[in-house]
């Protein structure tokens, strides 16, 4: 099943928990990517949904473990 989750990450999923595995605030992918901090915790609440995570660093690990991210 964990395999089929990752079909549903959008971009700006994948790139916002990109940005988080290497260090970024919310603060700082609001400033890099110019998308409103709104935008950006609704990217990160909705990954970790797909990804059936209780919170951003689980959400980052099961991408990590996915080789959705690096």
């Amino acid at each position: 099943m964990k395999d089929t989750l990752h079909l549903d990450l959008d971009a700006l999923e994948l790139r916002c928990l990109t940005l988080a595995a290497s260090g970024r605030t919310r603060e700082d992918i609001t400033r890099e990517t110019d998308i409103t901090h709104e935008r950006v915790d609704e990217a990160f609440h909705s990954a970790m949904r797909k990804l059936q995570a209780a919170n951003l660093a689980e959400a980052i690990f099961r991408a990590a473990r996915m080789d959705l991210i690096s």
